[in-house]
């Protein structure tokens, strides 16, 4: 499994998964959840469970944001730091650090965004989960002009905040980053080099029987582990925050995310 993008989707909770907390200030406020993640290997063959806490702070007087959050369980752990501004209506990364390790795999990545040069610094480092094939990146993305371009944090809170709008046909387009890949990568497949670059990402409302707002999203862009077939899934709750994300991807994995406001 790629570690890079197995660890993008368990940091999702860590912000996706926050119930808002009464603002402490008009301008001002803190969010605090606690989360667990369950991740399915080989049919079960293989579990881990992740548990950790997350402290978002949003300043609106100011306009950034900085979000810390941790997990821990038996074979696998996380840490991540992000931090952002708020510009012409729309929040922004700014700098994020993410570092993951599974069953002593470990994966970093360091990517700083910089607008009035409307470029992106792409640092990563990663190991392949069978083989412990590395894979690494150093790279410097140029921001077309008038792009948006996104986060798993700023996504999070475009979207609660209804600042990041639907397109005509529904769904809420944006762009990312991520480690240039082929689309027949293999879990253990590796290369000589490797760039960055801006893809896509899409989030999809669909209906769900439980009459929650529910949103799919395709990960086979970031993972050669993911199917395009097998869209993960996301329950939000009346906050526009999620409650609960789900995914299936190949040789049996699955991951299931959920969280409780602290």
């Amino acid at each position: 499994m790629s570690l890079i993008t197995r660890r993008s989707l368990l940091a999702m909770p860590l912000v996706l998964f926050v119930r808002r907390l009464p603002r402490a200030s008009a301008d001002h406020q803190v969010l605090r959840a606690t989360y667990t993640a369950d991740v399915g290997i080989l049919y079960d063959m293989l579990t881990l469970q992740l548990r950790g806490s997350i402290e978002e702070i949003v300043n609106y007087a100011a306009g950034d944001y900085r979000v810390i959050a941790t997990g821990v369980g038996a074979n696998i752990q996380n840490r991540f730091e992000s931090s952002g501004v708020l510009q012409s209506g729309r929040w922004k990364p700014v700098r994020s650090h993410s570092w993951f390790e599974i069953r002593g795999r470990q994966s970093r990545t360091d990517v700083a965004y910089d607008w009035s040069k409307r470029r992106i610094e792409y640092q990563a480092r990663g190991e392949t989960f069978f083989l412990k094939r590395i894979r690494v990146v150093d790279d410097v993305v140029v921001l077309p002009d008038g792009t948006h371009v996104d986060d798993v944090i700023t996504a999070t809170l475009n979207y609660a905040d209804g600042r990041w709008p639907a397109q005509g046909d529904g769904v809420h387009r944006t762009l990312v980053v991520r480690r240039r890949r082929s689309d027949n990568e293999g879990p253990d497949d590796v290369a000589s080099t490797y760039r960055a670059e801006l893809v896509p990402f899409e989030l999809k409302t669909v209906q769900d029987p439980s009459g929650k707002p529910t949103a799919l999203f395709d990960l086979s862009r970031f993972s050669s582990w993911a199917k395009p077939s097998n869209p993960a899934r996301i329950v939000f709750a009346a906050t526009r925050r999620p409650e609960l994300i789900t995914s299936s991807m190949i040789l049996g994995t699955s991951i299931t995310i959920r969280f409780t406001a602290a």
